[in-house]
């Protein structure tokens, strides 16, 4: 099988992330028989750190990858969604696969994916599994993809849990309450098994407590295990002093915001545990790990001069996460090119946004799924953001160049945010790499 025949079954096999209506069919018949013709390669994974979460779950994930890297240890990592190519979400020791491996993978599952019906993520997710189980990895770092209880990663058996932030996404299918949410993330929770929570609010909180508590899981809060002081904003990303049961020392890490200290304190707190019983786990090489971590359309630099960033707001929680970041590293106002998806709550998103946008420029992702621009503008509008729509994401770029230049003497920084469809596409015209 060639890359692009590969390519072309994936894309024959029904992709929710792309349907105009969310998924309310969620159960795991299908996947778990497709995992079983396999030879249930998720039973044979050691070591699974599982990542739920609304806001920073991707990011904890990559980090957990970088550390334990650093640590010499061989590793796996399963994320969605992709933002250039559909090998970012299975990568081995950091690294893509190649577009003959992963055609090598699709080709080993394609006959028994045809025997039931499983989506684009479930076949992503059992190509994950059964090459992890295959490689005989120290460590597989596994995102999940919506939810929790009902998501086919849920089908692993992780040795460690992880809750990142809780917030308002998905409400349609997670519920319309952070207690709602919170209860759908605590599905991934296992009997006798940590699970390793960041500071939550009260209310998605005190359902994780409850629900660890019906589970017999050993909830963590991050806090309890790390301590962080010392936060400073460098132009490259921030550096903090930590302190846990690993020692002491200052993790500089290569990611803007102070809302990665949170994520970093999350995968540190994971780490702790697991040093407990692996001594390869230690904090020079953890910190040697997250020095050289990276995380495509978070608050990636594409460009100085002129200053672009593009990133993959998409919820309320990353608007403000945005926010900060814009204040704390750039400290002016910007130029915002944003587009979302349908149903995501825009207005709650963009309105931390609102007093550091000197003018927006609105587009369409290229998704079914895109707010359609009247929408979107009309919310613009309500907000007091000035704004103009765009007919594409190349047309949307070259008005957000020339509206960052006429004014005056400073050009403003160029902020691209909203979806990590539209994240996606501008960074293939932003780098040229275009890759599939």
């Amino acid at each position: 099988m060639t890359y692009q025949s590969a390519l072309t079954f994936l894309d024959s096999l029904v992709n929710y992330e792309k349907l105009t209506k969310p998924r309310d069919d969620f159960k795991l018949d299908d996947i778990r028989q497709l995992l079983a013709r396999a030879g249930n390669p998720q039973e044979q994974l050691k070591n699974v750190i599982l990542v739920a979460g609304t806001k920073g779950k991707g990011s904890v994930c990559y980090m957990l990858d970088a550390a334990l890297r650093g640590c010499g240890l061989t590793t796996g990592l399963f994320v969605s969604p992709h933002v250039l190519s559909v090998r970012e979400r299975i990568q081995l020791d950091g690294r893509l696969l190649s577009p003959q491996v992963f055609a090598r993978q699709v080709e080993r599952l394609e006959p028994l994916a045809r025997k039931q019906p499983v989506s684009y993520f479930e076949m992503t997710a059992a190509m994950a599994f059964d090459l992890f189980a295959r490689r005989e990895l120290d460590y597989q770092v596994v995102e999940v993809g919506l939810g929790g209880r009902l998501d086919a990663t849920n089908l692993s058996a992780p040795q460690i849990s992880v809750i990142t932030r809780i917030g308002y996404d998905h409400v349609k299918v997670l519920g319309d309450t952070l207690r709602k949410i919170a209860r759908e993330k605590a599905g991934i929770m296992r009997s006798g098994k940590p699970v390793v929570v960041s500071a939550q609010a009260p209310e998605a909180g005190a359902e994780l407590v409850c629900r660890a508590r019906v589970a017999e899981a050993r909830l963590v809060p991050s806090g309890s295990r790390v301590r962080i002081r010392g936060v400073r904003t460098l132009p490259t990303g921030v550096s903090f002093e930590v302190a846990s049961q690993l020692g002491q020392g200052r993790i500089n890490l290569p990611l803007l915001g102070r809302h990665q200290v949170e994520n970093c304190r999350t995968a540190l707190a994971v780490l702790d545990l697991l040093a407990r019983s692996d001594k390869r786990i230690n904090l020079a090489a953890i910190t040697k790990g997250l020095a050289g971590v990276s995380i495509p359309a978070r608050c990636q630099i594409v460009s100085r001069r002129p200053f672009i960033m593009v990133d993959s707001c998409h919820n309320p929680e990353s608007g403000r996460a945005l926010a900060n970041v814009i204040r704390d590293h750039l400290g002016k106002k910007v130029v915002l090119v944003y587009g979302s998806l349908a149903g995501k709550l825009v207005e709650q998103t963009v309105r931390p946004l609102v007093p550091l946008a000197e003018r927006a420029i609105l587009v369409q992702p290229d998704s079914p799924r895109a707010m359609p621009l009247p929408e979107l503008r009309r919310i613009f509008t309500g907000l007091g953001v000035p704004c103009v729509t765009a007919a594409s994401i190349p047309a949307a770029l070259s008005l957000a160049r020339d509206s960052s230049l006429g004014t005056g003497h400073s050009s403003l920084p160029v902020i691209v945010a909203g979806s990590f469809y539209l994240a996606g596409e501008a960074l293939k015209l932003l780098t040229g790499r275009g890759r599939k």
